[in-house]
């Protein structure tokens, strides 16, 4: 089992410089990064929520001249969290777009959101922007592991599963 250093390195950058992402899920299948917010007493309008961060992306991705091929959101909705899911196609996101897309949930739901430990200090959120930045430019291809990358304690943890193998 051979782990892709960049992969790795590039889901402890994006968690430890945006503390309020709670989960990063890089998708092999369908070459996405799968951003998971967690959050407390939701009950901000989803559907307005849904129509602002639509309307940002397309417009942000208009300026910048670039296709998309996959950029969604959800909801999953349970008795004490909500669990909102952006995922975006690693091909053509940006660390401009990752920040946008943490001001966006950040700028909706506020106080709701829960971050695990406290802001990044610039010169360090300097220092992991400019690698993520890097990592995100040096993309070329997945390996065959599910990455998936989280908080635990104050750490940053990163599991992988390797996908199913074709039989020749």
């Amino acid at each position: 089992m051979e782990l892709n250093d960049t992969q790795v390195d590039l889901l402890i950058s994006i968690l430890v410089r945006f503390p309020c992402i709670g989960t990063i899920h890089c998708e092999p299948e369908t070459e996405t990064l799968r951003l998971v917010f967690l959050l407390r007493d939701a009950e901000q309008n989803y559907e307005a929520f849904v129509q602002r961060f639509q309307a940002h992306l397309s417009f942000f991705h208009g300026l910048k001249g670039r296709k998309v091929k996959v950029s969604s959101v959800t909801r999953k909705e349970s008795a004490k969290l909500t669990v909102l899911e952006v995922v975006r196609d690693l091909a053509s996101i940006s660390l401009a777009e990752l920040k946008l897309i943490v001001e966006l949930v950040r700028g909706h739901y506020g106080e709701s959101l829960i971050q695990d430990g406290p802001e990044v200090r610039e010169d360090d959120a300097l220092e992991h922007e400019m690698l993520i930045e890097a990592l995100l430019k040096e993309y070329s291809e997945f390996g065959s592991e599910r990455l998936t990358g989280f908080r635990d304690n104050g750490r940053v943890l990163v599991f992988s599963s390797v996908l199913g193998v074709e039989s020749k």
